[in-house]
């Protein structure tokens, strides 16, 4: 086996490990009514607080039409509110509501006390180290979008 179909099993190895440890293939997202890809919307619209639903299909490299349907929900759910964009009217703009920021929270208060209990008997050195690979990681595979 040489090195880049060693590589290919070791990422496919350890996406399956990650998967199952961090419970992303539960159909609810921490036993919520939200599957992973829209707690990440929910998190990106969050974080980016108002964008365009272009913008999220580049940051998240997700369908146009499978983002479209959940906005579609969420819109529905009085979790988002979208407002036409002055610049560009084909466009709207994205922007959590109250009740949309409430429930991202609630999402971050359980992802953060998930990943807490997975680390808790890890010592500050393993943390540390386990940062280093996670980053090292993210340097790596990430090279292609800084170009």
């Amino acid at each position: 086996m040489n090195e880049y179909d060693k590589t290919i099993y070791e990422i496919r190895n350890f996406n399956r490990f990650y998967t199952v440890n961090m419970g992303f293939l539960n159909s609810g997202y921490l036993d919520t009514s939200y599957s992973v890809a829209e707690t990440r919307i929910l998190f990106e619209l969050n974080l980016h607080e108002r964008c365009i639903q272009n913008d999220i299909v580049k940051i998240l490299q997700i369908d146009k039409s499978y983002l479209s349907r959940i906005i579609k929900r969420f819109d529905k759910n009085g979790l988002i509110e979208k407002k036409k964009s002055e610049e560009d009217k084909r466009a709207s703009y994205i922007t959590l509501t109250e009740k949309g920021k409430k429930e991202t929270e609630k999402l971050i208060v359980l992802t953060n006390e998930q990943i807490r209990t997975k680390i808790d008997t890890l010592t500050p050195a393993e943390c540390k180290q386990l940062c280093n690979s996670m980053n090292n990681i993210i340097s790596i595979l990430g090279k292609e979008e800084l170009i």
